[in-house]
């Protein structure tokens, strides 16, 4: 880009060399020779000015063009106020308590106590039997500890973990990239201060207009780090230790479950009756000779004489 603006320079500078030099002509031939060295000299003074003002120009866009990439400048003692590592903390926390309600409320007290905020919160309850709550918590990052200390108190802990990111060094290479890049802005305001030819100020405009826009998004970037180096969360889930009772069916969901279990169980019955008359009538021809056999004894014994 900083090569296409200075030819695009260049190519004025020529043309206003020729401009300048074809009004002189005129002047001498018209005016005669007192007017020929004013107007000589007018005209290299103009010239000069422009020329100065494009130099500047290309000047500022290769500087900006430059520090949008690289940071040139050691960062300042201002950006890291502290002097430590610059750490993103997330901690994990799971527990089984005897009562939802009652730890939501406790730990709602605590967060408050210790300067924190509830980000989410969600309560479930999975088939009347099961209940857990998940919640998400913001919280300084110089409270975090004692936070996790009292939420560990409310239950039994079952899971438990911290994880940390240091952001140090991105925080401040963007903050040497947004020093440059201010400077940058204010050598482009002062050179559309004293630039008077409207391609001149267009040029500085457009160059400015890009510049801002790297220094808004840098500065967001930054104000995002710090605020996640400040803040802590932590994501609590807490679970009941014993499971809910269920609760009891509508009467007439439970008249209809029991018309249905005795028909089914009736049916059952009759099945069974049927299939106790098939085998007796499979096996009758050997229940019919032992009935025979039984009544001839029972004869025959009754007929024997008696001693």
């Amino acid at each position: 880009m900083a090569t296409s603006i200075k030819t695009s320079l260049a190519i004025l500078v020529a043309v206003a060399s020729v401009a300048s030099c074809g009004a002189a002509s005129d002047l001498s031939s018209k005016a005669g020779a007192p007017m020929e060295s004013r107007a000589v000299t007018e005209s290299a003074s103009i010239l000069a000015d422009q020329a100065t003002g494009q130099e500047e120009l290309a000047q500022a866009a290769a500087t900006a063009e430059s520090d949008a990439s690289r940071p040139d400048e050691p960062p300042n003692d201002a950006d890291v106020t502290s002097g430590q590592p610059q750490l993103i903390k997330r901690a994990q926390l799971s527990l089984v308590v005897d009562s939802i309600d009652d730890s939501l409320k406790n730990a709602s007290q605590l967060i408050r106590a210790q300067q924190g905020d509830i980000l989410d919160l969600q309560d479930n309850q999975i088939e009347a039997i099961q209940r857990t709550a998940y919640l998400r918590i913001r919280v300084p990052q110089a409270n975090l500890d004692p936070l996790l200390a009292a939420l560990g108190e409310l239950g039994t802990v079952q899971q438990q973990g911290l994880s940390a990111e240091d952001v140090s060094t991105q925080i401040v290479d963007a903050q040497a990239r947004l020093r440059n890049l201010r400077k940058s802005e204010e050598s482009l305001l002062k050179i559309m201060e004293r630039s008077g030819e409207i391609s001149h100020v267009l040029e500085v405009s457009r160059e400015l207009g890009r510049v801002r826009e790297q220094i808004e998004q840098i500065d967001a970037r930054v104000q995002t780090l710090q605020t996640q180096v400040r803040y802590s969360t932590v994501d609590l889930t807490l679970a009941a230790a014993v499971a809910a009772q269920p609760i009891g069916r509508p009467l007439g969901e439970t008249i209809g479950t029991t018309w249905r279990d005795a028909t089914q169980s009736v049916g059952d019955l009759t099945v069974g009756l049927m299939q106790l008359g098939l085998w007796l009538l499979a096996y009758s021809p050997y229940v019919l000779i032992v009935a025979i056999a039984a009544v001839l004894g029972y004869r025959t014994i009754r007929r024997r004489p008696s001693a």
